[in-house]
């Protein structure tokens, strides 16, 4: 079940997207995890960041934050308050938790419920930034909303 409503949907809106240029350094100290992301050879990173309204965004399955692409569907392999902040989401264990507060004092959390789940809760006024693998060819149309709705990405 997602906690997405069609009124809080509408308030999320596209900031920016673009491919990572170059390795994206991660480290979450509470997890004691850091490294690099880095794409496969044909592959990139590209990064889409959203701005959140007046009401907060809660989500039961960030991977339903779907990227169309013109080599089909992806999932977000990543996601933070920035691009700056954005976490791996394999990193995060099961019944792990990870977030940050915002200059806004908007929340942002991840929270893995499972091996397959990652939930999101963004505060009003906070930012998302969604990371995905993209093939190099591969051109984005549109981010898909877990309510179905899509944002055009230029």
């Amino acid at each position: 079940m997602v906690h997405i409503s069609l009124a809080v949907a509408v308030m999320l809106t596209l900031v920016s997207s673009h491919d990572v240029v170059g390795p994206l350094p991660f480290a979450v100290p509470l997890l004691r995890v850091s490294g690099l992301l880095q794409p496969a050879p044909g592959r990139r990173l590209f990064v889409v960041s959203l701005r959140v309204g007046e009401e907060p965004v809660e989500a039961e399955d960030i991977s339903r934050f779907t990227l169309a692409t013109s080599a089909g569907v992806r999932e977000p392999i990543g996601a933070g308050a920035s691009e700056t902040s954005v976490v791996p989401l394999d990193r995060i264990p099961v019944g792990g938790e990870v977030g940050e507060i915002l200059p806004s004092d908007a929340m942002f959390v991840l929270t893995r419920s499972t091996a397959a789940r990652v939930a999101l809760e963004a505060g009003p006024r906070g930012t998302i930034a969604l990371l995905y693998d993209l093939p190099l060819s591969a051109s984005v149309r549109a981010l898909r909303l877990p309510d179905g709705r899509e944002l055009r990405v230029p």
